[in-house]
């Protein structure tokens, strides 16, 4: 029983300048319409099932916040470790990369390593839930390999620590240039053609801390009935994702320099979150390890609050219990922070000017595809 829904972008152009864009997402919020009622072990196992996409991140994110709200039932109710959704970010990334990317560019889908991945990676899904990690060590460091050895040959090109190493924007343009895979093709033409397609000044989320959680984002969660179809950070729209995640990378924040928060610049990001997520697999990172891609939070009187990183950005639970059953629910998914109404695909498209409405509607995509959306999108063209 899927929440249903597509994202909806309308482009309002002026001859060749576009002049509107208006962004709408007709996924319902249907949280506490569902939830409301249940007992907190049947809404942790339902939960899952209402989303396609990020199954084991709304799961985590589920028990999480039940159990942050005092739940008891729930604490022994199996929930995805922190590897699990590390490994659904990898697989979901790998998606977006070599399936999502070219089609969002009109080529053809490079399917195979993407199927690859996802059964060398399933097992594992199926193992963490309930449990505390990839299996042993070295069972988690063989995974990381298979995965690792794919995603040079389909994605990189060379080792992952190799492309790891590039030095900045000008090693990247090389490495594009070489075209040595689709992806690396897919950008030398992104760099080219359109460096600044999506250029927004909408500011990356800061850092999904626990004082920030309790001090911006409670209180708006709690009074802002529109808070769930679109979240603000102090009132403010913000990117979420691998760019603001990646913002320390010395790669990206030159690459971030040189173009801004571009499309190109957002696909280098999730390239470097890849990159640096298969070398935490392996053990072999030489930056800091991510922390905990899942935070509860209590916020007493039977409230509690989970905050998961996913591939896509932050995704936000919030729940309120009494007597083990669910009396509210609020689930704040990625796509509703990254299109905002007045967020960052918006802002990074008015004004664009472009000869005719194909070439429009396909600039439109492949920014829709940087941003990520968690359900189908529409691109619409209308005429002053």
């Amino acid at each position: 029983m899927p929440i249903e829904g597509e994202l909806i972008v309308r482009l309002d152009r002026d001859g060749r300048h576009l002049r509107r864009v208006t962004v709408r997402v007709t996924r319902p919020t249907a949280a506490a319409r569902v939830l409301t009622g249940r007992s907190a072990v049947n809404a942790a196992a339902t939960v899952p099932l209402l989303y396609s996409l990020c199954g084991h991140a709304q799961g985590a994110a589920a028990a999480s916040a039940l159990a942050a709200a005092g739940a008891r039932d729930v604490r022994g109710h199996p929930a995805c470790h922190d590897d699990a959704v590390l490994l659904e970010s990898v697989q979901d990334t790998f998606r977006h990369l070599l399936i999502d990317g070219p089609d969002a560019m009109g080529g053809a889908p490079c399917a195979a390593p993407v199927a690859a991945v996802r059964a060398a990676i399933a097992p594992y899904l199926r193992a963490t839930c309930g449990s505390t990690a990839v299996g042993d060590a070295g069972a988690k460091h063989a995974l990381a390999l298979h995965v690792s050895g794919i995603a040079a040959e389909a994605i990189f090109g060379m080792p992952v620590a190799q492309w790891r190493a590039l030095n900045g924007a000008e090693a990247l343009l090389t490495w594009c240039a070489g075209g040595r895979t689709v992806v690396a093709s897919a950008l030398a033409g992104i760099f080219a053609d359109e460096p600044m397609l999506g250029r927004s000044a909408v500011p990356p989320m800061p850092p999904a801390r626990p004082d920030a959680l309790l001090e911006i984002v409670v209180p708006a969660m709690r009074g802002d009935a529109a808070f769930e179809r679109a979240p603000t950070w102090a009132g403010t729209p913000v990117e979420t994702g691998a760019l603001p995640r990646m913002r320390d990378d010395h790669l990206v924040a030159d690459v971030q320099r040189r173009f801004g928060n571009a499309v190109g610049t957002r696909m280098v990001a999730r390239l470097a979150e890849l990159a640096a997520q298969i070398e935490e697999l392996s053990g072999t990172a030489t930056g800091p390890v991510s922390p905990s891609r899942i935070q509860a939070i209590a916020l007493g009187d039977g409230e509690g609050l989970a905050a998961v990183e996913t591939a896509r950005g932050l995704l936000l639970h919030r729940a309120r219990v009494r007597a083990e059953r669910v009396v509210d629910y609020q689930i704040v998914a990625p796509t509703e922070w990254n299109f905002h109404p007045e967020g960052a695909l918006p802002r990074g498209l008015e004004g664009l000017e472009l000869d005719d409405d194909v070439h429009l509607s396909r600039a439109a995509r492949l920014a829709v595809h940087a941003l990520d959306p968690c359900v189908g999108s529409r691109i619409e063209v209308g005429h002053a």
